[in-house]
């Protein structure tokens, strides 16, 4: 197959994915369907750009044959892998599980601070979700700690390492520094999701994901923004 013709056929691809998406009766040029589904599409947001110098490329090739099989543009081997990986993304995203798929380390909100530093040093573990009775009551994380001795250096140190973890969750809570996720989203739109919190100059630590993104569901995984720098 010609590049010209299997341009043709991954931009045709991700045309009617779109439109699928858009779902009218009615005909909306391309350049139109990009700037509609970027607002909710986290994939064609990233690649929108992209998307719009692919229509025009589209309409070269289509639009002005000289002959029946002669396209006065044919693609060079890069593009033409470009817009195949993109078609592939934008039909079939990548979704958070499984690819963010773990066992968490979870702890209850009653054990005490040298039991979790424990965990730590023992382990590569930096952020705990914590529950109390099987109910999730907030994210503990390495940082928060850190920030907690902090501000209680000048207590005894063997009060301080035999506080419970629900005191350290207290002042965690109020960062709200987590949210729930389902496990369809995307991993564009979760980085998105991180993006959009540092804009508003808010701490987010992770993202929580379970089935339908409620916390009193089963937790499936977890991503931090380490996580999402070594997406390959």
């Amino acid at each position: 197959m010609k590049n010209a013709e299997r341009f043709i056929v991954a931009f045709n691809k991700i045309e009617k994915h779109m439109d699928s998406e858009i779902n009218e009766n009615r005909y909306i040029p391309f350049h139109r369907s990009v700037y509609l589904l970027r607002k909710e599409n986290a994939v064609i947001k990233r690649y929108h750009n992209d998307l719009l110098e692919f229509s025009e490329l589209r309409n070269a090739i289509v639009h002005e044959r000289t002959e029946l099989n002669y396209t006065i543009a044919d693609p060079h081997n890069h593009i033409v892998e470009a817009i195949e990986r993109i078609a592939e993304e934008i039909t079939a995203p990548k979704l958070v599980i499984p690819m963010f798929q773990k066992t968490l380390r979870t702890i209850e909100s009653d054990l005490k601070l040298r039991d979790v530093l424990g965990i730590i040093r023992e382990t590569d573990f930096s952020q705990f979700p914590v529950y109390r009775n099987k109910k999730f009551i907030g994210l503990l994380t390495d940082k928060g700690i850190l920030h907690w001795l902090a501000h209680n250096m000048s207590e005894a140190i063997e009060q301080v390492v035999n506080v419970k973890i629900s005191k350290l969750i207290e002042d965690e809570k109020r960062a709200q520094n987590y949210l729930f996720i389902p496990k369809t989203m995307s991993v564009y739109h979760a980085e998105d999701i991180f993006i959009e919190q540092i804009r508003n100059q808010k701490r987010l630590d992770a993202l929580l994901i379970t089935e339908d993104g409620k916390p009193d569901q089963p937790l499936l995984g977890m991503i931090s923004t380490n996580d999402l720098i070594e997406i390959p």
